[in-house]
């Protein structure tokens, strides 16, 4: 009979190791079950770990094909949505946690998330929680969504749980939607301009000089001052074009630096319009995910920690983290929000009313719907301030130049009448 060595964790959370005999791999985690134990590994004794694994995958040889077209490297912060909208869909109607991985392995179409739910199903399987699973896909899941889920499984409400971190994604998700869609126009309008720049430089300026200079006639001002922009466009476009990038290259080295990540992440708060963008989306990503790790039993401490590791600012992320040492020390929440001055005084208001009844969880909620309609309103006034902005700049530039044109075609047409 095969003996299999393991790792768990008993009733206490102290870690236990040993060795059993069981005919299956199956019967060894039924066995451990019935001593109370929870495994965080077991393996085949004499057997690759990895080999006794695979071995042990329903179904494997179904998708080994397609896995091997992905890899662990592929796995991306974006996948997490999908996933877990497909993993809540299952779990609501019923099935159980370790059965809707093990379909959607086999059922999802997309190569990448059936690696990943395939990589999830192998761990399941050994005997962790859904939670130990997504811990080992820091490149899909943040500390965060991995502490709700633990919470959700504790609790007996990883549905609830799940519904709510969908949720949430989703409408950060459609923010980022509305924000690509306000800056698409612009950017359409942009690339036309760069066309009718280049036709002209190549293509209607050459001819119309040539001809003006072979007939003997004088350029007008403003068709003179469009060849002194494309003669500077043409010979020092290269210097700005190859600044340009050094300048970027340079920002982003410096940037990917701990010191240059802290002082950018301190700059780009303080551009007007930008900052407050970016300000207002951070405080509406803590708010959602610290109601969420609160209302699911963790600890202010632990929350206030794990939603800091989910801000992407590095600067907002240092301000809350001395907002939380105060908390430590016995301030109340909002006295602590209120000293990293990224809350409106409303926001606050409404907040301190919840913290004065004990439950923070619906302030928090209402705090993240506030800022949410407010990120939705800058949306819209940056689409119409940047969409005016660009329709301006088009309309004088193609203005500069068919009057450039219009001039030297009048100029051309004078001096042919004169000769």
């Amino acid at each position: 009979m095969p003996t299999f060595t393991y790792s768990a964790k008993n009733i206490q959370g102290g870690k236990v190791h040993g060795s059993l005999e069981a005919a299956t791999r199956k019967t060894a985690l039924q066995q451990l079950a019935a001593q109370k134990l929870r495994p965080l590994s077991i393996s085949e004794s004499g057997k690759d770990a990895s080999t006794a694994s695979k071995s042990n995958i329903p179904f494997s040889g179904l998708f080994s094909k397609r896995s091997s077209e992905v890899s662990s490297s592929s796995m991306r912060r974006s996948l997490a949505l999908p996933f877990l909208q497909n993993l809540k869909e299952l779990l609501n109607c019923g099935i159980q946690a370790g059965d809707a991985l093990r379909l959607m392995s086999g059922r999802l179409s997309d190569p990448r998330l059936k690696f990943l739910s395939t990589q999830l199903w192998d761990e399941l399987r050994q005997g962790r929680s859904l939670s130990e699973t997504f811990r080992k896909q820091p490149k899909v899941f943040d500390e965060s969504v991995v502490s709700l889920v633990e919470a959700g499984e504790a609790t007996g409400s990883l549905n609830t749980v799940l519904t709510s971190i969908v949720s949430s994604m989703e409408e950060r998700k459609r923010i980022q939607s509305n924000l690509f869609s306000a800056l698409a126009y612009p950017v359409f309008l942009i690339l036309i301009t760069i066309g009718l720049v280049l036709l002209f430089l190549f293509l209607l300026l050459p001819r119309i000089q040539g001809l003006l200079s072979s007939l003997g006639g004088k350029l007008p001002a403003s068709t003179k001052l469009l060849i002194f922009m494309a003669d500077v466009l043409l010979n020092y476009g290269w210097i700005v074009a190859i600044g340009g990038a050094l300048a970027v290259f340079g920002t982003i080295s410096w940037r990917n630096s701990v010191n240059g990540r802290l002082k950018f992440d301190a700059l780009i708060l303080k551009v007007p319009f930008i900052g407050k963008f970016l300000r207002d989306l951070q405080v509406m990503r803590l708010t959602q995910i610290l109601g969420l790790l609160l209302e699911n039993g963790i600890t202010m401490v632990q929350s206030l920690a794990m939603t800091e590791r989910a801000l992407t600012n590095y600067y907002m992320r240092e301000r809350f983290t001395e907002a939380r040492s105060k908390v430590v020390e016995g301030a109340t929440l909002s006295a602590a929000f209120k000293s990293t001055g990224y809350f409106d005084e409303m926001s606050l208001d409404i907040f301190t009313v919840g913290e004065n009844t004990g439950n923070v969880v619906p302030g928090l909620q209402q705090m993240a719907r506030q800022y949410s309609e407010s990120i939705d309103k800058i949306v819209k006034a940056f689409m119409g301030i940047i969409s005016t902005g660009v329709l301006l700049f088009v309309f004088m530039f193609v203005g500069l130049i068919a009057f450039g044109i219009i001039s030297a075609v009048f100029q051309l047409s004078s001096s042919l009448s004169g000769g």
